[in-house]
């Protein structure tokens, strides 16, 4: 109980300081999600400024990942190619829109 006193503590006095600062409990709402598209399983966090998506090619042969991010008003779309059992990631400002694959 000491521990939990002291941490709000020091946020309360971080936060009256003017700085913004991720506490863990702020930290452990981020979520992790995971899909799958064609020969691809795929997973990502929630970011804050980027997204990085991690990915692997599950097919006996090499394929091709096609992830689109929404950054405001605009659609970004990057491809990679990726040989059987590959693993790969990519990074990008934004949220995640979709993958294919």
């Amino acid at each position: 109980m000491r521990n939990i006193a002291k941490a709000a503590a020091v946020t309360a006095s971080v936060l009256l300081a003017g700085v913004a600062v991720a506490t863990p409990a702020q930290a452990a709402t981020k979520a992790k999600h995971e899909g799958r598209s064609g020969c691809f399983n795929y997973s990502w966090g929630d970011g804050v400024s980027t997204t990085t998506v991690y990915y692997h090619n599950i097919c006996n042969h090499k394929a091709t990942i096609n992830i689109w991010w929404k950054d405001g008003a605009v659609d970004y779309m990057k491809a990679d190619t990726v040989k059987a059992d590959g693993k790969g990631s990519m990074k990008h400002t934004g949220d995640l829109k979709s993958v294919s694959g």
